[in-house]
């Protein structure tokens, strides 16, 4: 349990730190002022999403295949962010890297035996 929640203090230092620069315009308040950033930002937001794919994987929060780019796993969560994440309110008020946690979670489930 300690993993993730490290993994995710340090993904939340990169992305403060990122969006903090000059050059970014990434907006990281919420998840629709994320993807109306990603339409200007691309490489940005991949580049938040690639963190989250990788620390994901890294720490084996997520049961990704192990065939799956990284490139394709972005692009799947940059699928579900705007498809599955974009119109569901339960999203809307929740911090973006809950958001991107939970994208990674349902893509890529771990069936776990209780």
């Amino acid at each position: 349990m300690k993993t993730p929640l490290l993994a995710a203090l340090g993904i939340s230092a990169a992305m403060l730190m990122s969006a903090s620069g000059p050059a970014s315009a990434t907006d990281l308040s919420s998840l629709s002022g994320f993807l109306s950033s990603c339409q200007t930002d691309t490489r940005q937001c991949e580049a938040i999403v690639s963190d989250i794919v990788l620390a994901a994987r890294s720490n084996h929060y997520a049961c990704m295949p192990r065939d799956l780019s990284t490139d394709e796993a972005i692009n799947k969560e940059m699928w579900w962010l705007q498809t599955s994440a974009k119109n569901n309110p339960q999203f809307a008020k929740m911090d973006l890297q809950d958001v991107l946690w939970t994208g990674v979670s349902d893509l890529w489930p771990c069936n776990k035996k209780a």
